[in-house]
């Protein structure tokens, strides 16, 4: 018997847990067989939010690593010394494309589309970090392969569905609180503010 998993289910876990969870998900049970139940995953960009998937991802083989920086990308090549490293996602895919199940990309916002859909047209499944794209096309370019593929794909919105944040849209929709007229955020690290 075939287990498959409903969308509201992958989106609660990827939340709860992170990426860590989506790779759950992407078992035999949901998508065939697979020689183990443990997947061999590429990480793109493995410095900030990709350091943190790339630790979700623990549990599983992880077989490549690509970073444009290695002062970014921390203590993840001693950590997972197993993986090949790379400085370029194309040359990743040329080197093992079949030694991949799954990607993470975790680049910066402006640098997902690219990495991201030469994973799909190679046939991996997929997790995105926001914003998935920068225009309306690309996404559409990107779920049509997916589609295609018949991939499993998740976007990472973590924030983005914790209850707190819900209910301050809805008091702000609400007009419950007035008109925002200014609006203070935090940026951790050592990075400072953008722009």
């Amino acid at each position: 018997m075939t287990q498959r998993i409903s969308r509201r289910d992958m989106l609660r876990n990827t939340t709860m847990a992170g990426l860590g969870a989506w790779v759950s998900g992407v078992t035999s049970a949901s998508f065939g067989s697979l020689p183990s139940e443990k997947l061999n995953i590429a990480c793109i960009g493995i410095g900030g939010r990709g350091r943190a998937n790339l630790n979700a991802l623990g549990n599983q083989n992880i077989v490549a690593l690509c970073d444009v920086d290695d002062s970014r990308a921390g203590n993840a090549y001693a950590k997972f010394a197993k993986a090949k490293k790379f400085y370029d996602f194309r040359k990743m895919f040329d080197a093992m494309p079949k030694d991949i199940d799954a990607v993470s990309v975790s680049t910066p916002d402006h640098a997902h589309f690219h990495p991201a859909i030469a994973a799909l047209q190679l046939g991996k499944h997929l997790y995105c970090e926001k914003p998935m794209a920068h225009s309306i096309e690309e996404v559409r370019i990107m779920t049509d392969l997916a589609r295609k593929q018949k991939v499993a794909t998740q976007l990472g919105v973590q924030r983005h569905t914790i209850g707190n944040v819900h209910r301050v849209i809805e008091l702000i929709q609400k007009k419950a609180i007035g008109e925002v007229r200014e609006c203070h955020s935090w940026v951790g690290g050592s990075r400072g503010m953008p722009g």
